[in-house]
Formats: structure tokens, sequence, C-alpha cells
């Protein structure tokens, strides 16, 4: 069982290297609990219990700062657990919940302390020393793996009841100020896109967005659509401007070959 669970927490730090390196897809619920399943010798649940944690965490993303739930290492413990207990998908669902909660508050400890690393990355970068902030990016890196991987272990080799063990044991005040900065950290991120957003001529999308939304009620997928539209639209009139720009001068020159080729035929 050592084994078993060191193996599941090492691919829980996988995964989690997957959300900010290569992108392959490994910190999705599906693919993490398939693994999992793999892992410990029962791939279908795997697979069904991966599939229902992917539906119901399908909209959970990272927007600007904001941190969500940590559906990586929800979904491995969950998967996990629900295969060693023989719960199936319930006890997998409510073991992910609790799981992905602390984990949340983890991850937002460990980007706290990765701040103390970039500001001794720019110390060191005044020295011109660069050998050391590479270390620190292994640092910053082995953090990361940690925050999911240690969890994980815990929660797979000792049972999730040390989980709730663990919720019940941080105090109320810790908790409460750890939600409210988890509802501040939204309203910083969308501050941050915005600031993007309201540049140039970009602004005028966000109206039309924000129009189409509240006086239409227009669902999600239609808003997505149109933006493309209106994106792909942009687009073309930001490319037609960028190449008549690169021919007037050639047509410009044509002229001038031309009226000195005449010139010398007289």
């Amino acid at each position: 069982m050592l084994i078993k669970a060191l193996l599941v927490a090492a691919w829980a730090g996988i995964c989690a290297w997957d959300q900010y390196g290569p992108h392959l897809g490994f910190r999705k619920p599906l693919l993490a609990g398939v693994v999992t399943g793999l892992i410990l010798g029962d791939l279908t649940q795997g697979l069904i219990i991966g599939a229902t944690l992917e539906l119901m965490w399908l909209g959970v993303n990272n927007v600007g700062s904001y941190v969500p739930p940590d559906v990586i290492s929800g979904s491995v413990v969950g998967v996990a657990i629900g295969i060693l207990s023989g719960g199936g998908v319930a006890t997998g669902v409510a073991v992910a919940i609790p799981v992905s909660l602390l984990v949340q508050q983890l991850d937002m400890l460990c980007k706290t302390i990765s701040i103390s690393l970039v500001h001794k990355a720019d110390k060191i970068a005044e020295t011109g020393d660069f050998d050391k902030i590479d270390k620190l990016q292994y640092i910053g890196a082995f953090l990361i793996f940690l925050s999911r991987a240690l969890p994980t272990f815990i929660a797979v080799f000792l049972g999730a009841s040390v989980i709730d063990s663990i919720m019940a044991a941080i105090p109320a005040s810790v908790m409460t100020g750890l939600t409210v900065a988890s509802k501040a950290i939204p309203a910083v991120g969308i501050a941050m896109l915005l600031t993007m957003m309201l540049k140039k001529n970009m602004w005028m999308f966000l109206i039309l967005g924000f129009t189409l939304t509240t006086y239409l009620n227009l669902p999600t997928l239609a808003l997505a659509l149109i933006g493309a539209c209106f994106a792909g639209i942009y687009d073309l009139i930001m490319t037609n401007k960028k190449k008549e720009g690169h021919v007037e001068p050639a047509a410009v020159g044509a002229d001038s070959n031309e009226n000195i080729e005449g010139g010398w035929d007289l």
C-alpha cells in the first residue's frame, strides 16, 4: 500500500507541474483519474469517477489571480479513495470536494512563499550570478510538486478521515481569513484583465459583452460565439490595414522607377 500511495502522490505532483508547464491535460480530472485507476489496478473505476469529476468541475479555471478549488488533488484522491474503499463514484465525489478545498489553501500558501523566491531572484540578478536563479526555479517547482503530492499521500495512505481532521483542526480565524482572501483575489484578477481589455480599442468589446449579457440575457455560449465572430472581423480588418500599409510604399517606389526609366528613354 505504501508503494501505491507514493506512486499516486507522485502522479498528483506531476499533474500539478502540467498545470504550469506543458499543458498536456494531465491536470484534468478525467486523465488524472484514469492514471490513478491504472496505478491502483482498477482502470474502469478510475475512468468512471474521473469522468464524473470532470463534469462536476468543468467550469473551474484560473481567471487572473483567482485560485479555484484544486481539482488535481481532489480528482486523484477522490478516485483513489473511491477505488480503495469500494464506494465508487459516490465516495469519490464526497472525498474530492473537501480535499480540493484544503489543497486550495495550501496552493495559496505555496504561491505566497514563491513570491519571496521572486524577490530573491531580483537581488541575485543584480549580481549577475544567474546560476543561482536557476536553482530558485527548481525550488519553486518542488514546492508546487509538494503542495499536491504531500496531501495526496496522506489522504491515500491514512484515509480520507485525516483530511476531515486537518480541516477541523485549522482555527476558525485562519479559515475566515483565507476565505476573505479567496473572495478578494478574483476582484484583483478581473482588474488585471480589465487593464488589458481597456487599452486602445478593446473597451468597445467589453461594453458590447456587458450589454448583451445584461439586457438581452444571452447565455455564456451564445456570448462566446458572438465574441469569436467579432474577434474574427477585427482580425480581418487589422490584417487588411497592415497589408495596405505594406503595398502603398511599393506602389510609390514602382511609380518612381517608371518615371526614372521614362526620363532615361527621353
